[in-house]
């Protein structure tokens, strides 16, 4: 892979982007786009005109494996006077989809907002929103489909602001709406979405009006292809769009995936959101069929290598009030599972895409976790441990709780690292934490409920209920990695495996 970072002001393209009114209604930019296959969509560049300063002050370029991506960032002037910035970033696939993604910041004390026409016209198409009957509640959303329409139908301006997926002949789009965020403290943005758009249709393009605010920015991306994105007939790919709907409940922000700001973390806020490293929706996607999906899920990983920091891992912004209050534990911490979440997904898309920089990213997680495990966790009788659930650098050498779950997909991580790379580090810690589990299996079931528990808290106490099953899918994957390399089960995990399934048919949980 090849990096090239240029700074100026030169854009030399053949397709055009023109600001052509910005006085006292928000500016639009038009795009005319030339296609040089048919197979393929073109990226849509941008130009200045003389109505408009538009300045080219960053560029960034790489060149992968599977896709190539172009960023670049775009002061506004009218009349010497910087109105805002206007970044544009796109990956353009080697199967031909684009995805694009575009970020205002507007300047100034009276923001403006503007409007993005795209080059990219349905004659007549059908069109599906995620719909929400019962507040935003993922389970019970429906895809709700208006099939047969034209260019020019006012559809959108009557629905709430939501995803949108374009089937046509000829063309196939997702386009999220205009989402405008009010910036808060650590990495917090809090969603304004009674100034949210939905997109445009015409049969000039497609028109995207980026909204502004004081202190706010607005976000709007996609994917185009001239093939299927999505087998509307394959629930398996409509259950994965409801659970993802990447614009409304589990946004994608560009430099990664946003979560609703739970009541636990703050600063609070109802409209917040929060960004979570573990790429659960990449991850996802990995395994499900469409090119949607896999656009999406190489989109999310790669991002994942350029927002992983120096020591290895990503963190997490905001600050959780309980971690705090227990343990001292800030903004910015490490978490365990989390992390090691993204990581597996760079692992996984390293098997799918083979791009060399995932697994580089991978394996510099890897390393960083087993520095941590080995220095911050509770020693068991046969040296195994019981690695810390968090970390923070601020407060070196402090011990938190351990939970099962954490420590069993820790340790499934390093067991699939060290299949991928054969390093003899990540199967030796891997073995740790295994004796750790084994030494302490029996402590782990909770007498009275006959449940696991869920955390080892030190000095012998275990405590808090469990969660119904994600442990349990933990411990059923760590069974066949372990059976994989060995050719025998273990029979610690097998234990604890058959005391969580017995729980729960006693409850009249399905696992």
């Amino acid at each position: 892979m090849n990096n090239k970072r240029i700074y100026g002001n030169r854009v030399l393209f053949s397709l055009v982007v023109v600001f052509v009114f910005f006085s006292f209604v928000p500016g639009l930019i038009n795009s005319n786009a030339i296609t040089n296959s048919l197979n393929s969509v073109d990226r849509f560049p941008i130009i200045e005109t003389p109505d408009v300063e538009l300045k080219l002050i960053e560029k960034v370029e790489r060149f992968n494996e599977q896709a190539d991506e172009i960023k670049e960032v775009y002061s506004i002037k009218i009349k010497d006077r910087i109105i805002g910035y206007l970044l544009y970033d796109s990956y353009t696939f080697n199967n031909g989809d684009l995805y694009y993604y575009l970020k205002y910041e507007p300047e100034g004390l009276n923001p403006r907002a503007i409007s993005v026409m795209l080059p990219f016209t349905f004659d007549e198409y059908d069109l599906r929103t995620i719909e929400y009957p019962e507040g935003l509640d993922q389970t019970k959303s429906v895809i709700r489909v208006y099939e047969g329409l034209k260019s020019d139908n006012e559809l959108l301006s009557t629905l709430e602001p939501g995803s949108v997926y374009i089937d046509s002949a000829s063309l196939n789009g997702f386009f999220s709406y205009s989402s405008i965020y009010e910036r808060g403290t650590h990495n917090i943005r809090k969603e304004l979405y009674e100034k949210a758009e939905n997109i445009h249709i015409s049969s000039k393009g497609i028109k995207i009006t980026l909204p502004a605010a004081k202190n706010s920015f607005s976000e709007q991306w996609g994917i185009i292809s001239k093939a299927t994105l999505v087998d509307w007939d394959d629930e398996t790919a409509v259950d994965a769009v409801k659970i993802g709907d990447l614009s409304r409940v589990r946004k994608w922000g560009g430099d990664g995936q946003y979560y609703f700001l739970p009541y636990g973390y703050a600063p609070y806020s109802a409209d917040g959101f929060y960004r979570n490293s573990a790429n659960h929706i990449g991850n996802k996607y990995l395994g499900i069929e469409g090119r949607f999906f896999a656009n999406y899920a190489y989109v999310t990983i790669d991002t994942l290598t350029k927002t992983q920091n120096s020591d290895g891992f990503w963190g997490t912004d905001p600050m959780a009030v309980g971690l705090y209050n227990n343990y001292k534990v800030g903004a910015g911490f490490f978490d365990t599972r989390w992390d090691t979440e993204a990581a597996l997904s760079l692992l996984r898309g390293y098997r799918k895409f083979n791009e060399p920089q995932f697994l580089k990213a991978a394996n510099k997680y890897a390393e960083f976790y087993c520095d941590f495990a080995v220095s911050n966790a509770y020693l068991t009788e046969n040296q195994g441990l019981l690695v810390y659930d968090y970390g923070f650098n601020a407060m070196p050498g402090i011990k938190t709780h351990v939970s099962l779950n954490h420590l069993v997909s820790e340790m499934n991580f390093l067991f699939e690292m060290y299949n991928s790379t054969a390093k003899t580090k990540y199967l030796q810690v891997a073995k740790r934490i295994l004796t750790g589990i084994s030494d302490t299996a029996e402590e782990w079931i909770n007498k009275e409920t006959g449940d696991l528990f869920y955390g080892y808290y030190g000095n012998g106490k275990y405590d808090v209920e469990d969660y119904p099953t994600l442990t349990l899918d933990d411990l059923r994957y760590a069974q066949i990695l372990i059976t994989t390399l060995y050719s025998n089960e273990d029979p610690s995990i097998k234990m604890l495996t058959r005391v969580k399934e017995e729980y729960l048919s006693k409850i009249g949980i399905v696992h």
